[in-house]
């Protein structure tokens, strides 16, 4: 198990679940066209988040493009975030070095080969969700609402008991 893995994946619950209940308090008749976009990443995030998930696990995905056609509400994906990233925490506790080190072949959504060890398809996971909330946060300022500080050093600061 790693240590740094689950810091990391218990950081991407909290700020994840932060993320969303900041979108919700967009005023969605001002700004109704950056909330959605705002959404759209977060959900574009889950996505990922549930294809690597597959892959790790070496099942089918189903998903065809890297978002949904529809965008579920604020509600329904902090719900789906939270479950998938729950799993991630559980599977990362049942992993030992070689486990993680261990390289999984597994198809794109575009159809194209691709082979990455267990470790970075997870560090992959985490680093590509802080890369769209950053985009997120911009959007929440523009819209008048303080974003979550998406920083680490918060979260170990104030919620890593």
């Amino acid at each position: 198990m790693s240590s740094t893995l689950t810091t990391l994946l218990r950081y991407k619950l909290w700020i994840d679940a932060a993320t969303l209940q900041a979108i919700s308090d967009i005023d969605a008749a001002q700004f109704a066209e950056k909330r959605h976009l705002a959404l759209r990443l977060m959900n574009h995030i889950y996505v990922v988040d549930a294809i690597f998930k597959a892959n790790l696990t070496g099942e089918q995905h189903g998903y065809t493009a890297l978002n949904t056609p529809e965008t579920p509400a604020v509600e329904e994906l902090t719900h789906a975030l939270s479950e998938t990233t729950r799993w991630y925490l559980k599977h990362v506790a049942t992993l030992n070095e070689a486990d993680l080190a261990e390289v999984i072949r597994f198809r794109f959504v575009d159809g194209g080969a691709g082979e990455m060890q267990a470790e970075e398809m997870i560090n992959h996971m985490l680093f590509h969700g802080t890369y769209h909330r950053g985009a997120v946060g911009w959007l929440l300022s523009e819209c008048g609402v303080t974003p979550p500080k998406d920083v680490l050093t918060v979260f170990l600061r104030d919620h890593n008991a």
